[in-house]
């Protein structure tokens, strides 16, 4: 039997455990079937949402509640927060994430004009209200903090570690079409799935979760400047 001397190899391990690898798998299914089947309850609803309080704090709970199933799931591992990639990592490997998600930024870019992936998000609202900018800046900041270190931490975390008796890449590739199927936007599925691929890769070769939580959240900081200074200006 194969097997491996690091959490973080290539190649197949025997280190396998059901309760973080079907635990991860059925809530993986959840997210996907929850992400298509919200979009399609409320395609219509979701342009202001960045207006309003209550989606921060339906986000804040939410995700409150992955991270805890996250972490519940993972205490077979021992010592639980290295198994999940909370640990200390080496600086180039934030560059290395942001320059990776640069690089699929340019894809979706390229990819936009056939896939309208972007449109089809339907987050970003038709016109600027100022007397709602304080929500917009409060669920801007959640979701490119909150929002990255959870998903970061349940699929590059446990997602990469849980599949890992298959090997390293195959773990980093599945989590990668898991993230992008979550999202429940067919239109933007290639550049979602090279996003997850490409931090699942840096989350193997540094050991840690935390330069993929840092380009993430620059993503989607950046993403939400955009939309802020397409609106206001």
């Amino acid at each position: 039997m194969q097997t491996t001397s690091s959490p973080t190899s290539a190649t197949p391990s025997s280190d396998y455990k059901a309760v973080p690898f079907f635990g991860w798998s059925i809530l993986a299914i959840l997210f996907i079937a929850g992400s298509f089947i919200g979009r399609e309850v409320s395609a219509e609803d979701t342009k202001d949402v960045f207006y309003d309080y209550g989606f921060a704090v339906t986000t804040i709970v939410y995700y409150a509640a992955l991270v805890g199933l996250t972490f519940a799931f993972a205490i077979p591992y021992p010592r639980t927060p290295r198994a999940l990639g909370l640990n200390r990592f080496r600086w180039r490997w934030v560059g290395i994430a942001v320059g990776l998600i640069l690089g699929v930024l340019i894809v979706s870019v390229l990819l936009e004009p056939l896939l309208h992936g972007g449109r089809e998000q339907g987050l970003s609202p038709d016109e600027w209200q100022p007397e709602h900018a304080r929500a917009f800046l409060l669920n801007g900041i959640i979701v490119s903090t909150v929002v990255p270190f959870t998903e970061e931490l349940f699929f590059r975390g446990l997602g990469v570690r849980a599949l890992q008796f298959l090997g390293g890449m195959s773990a980093v590739v599945i989590t990668g079409l898991v993230f992008g199927f979550s999202h429940g936007i067919l239109a933007a599925l290639p550049p979602l799935v090279l996003f997850g691929i490409a931090l699942g890769w840096v989350r193997l070769r540094s050991d840690s979760v935390w330069p993929g939580m840092f380009a993430h959240g620059f993503y989607n900081g950046v993403g939400i400047l955009i939309v802020y200074l397409q609106l206001a200006y």
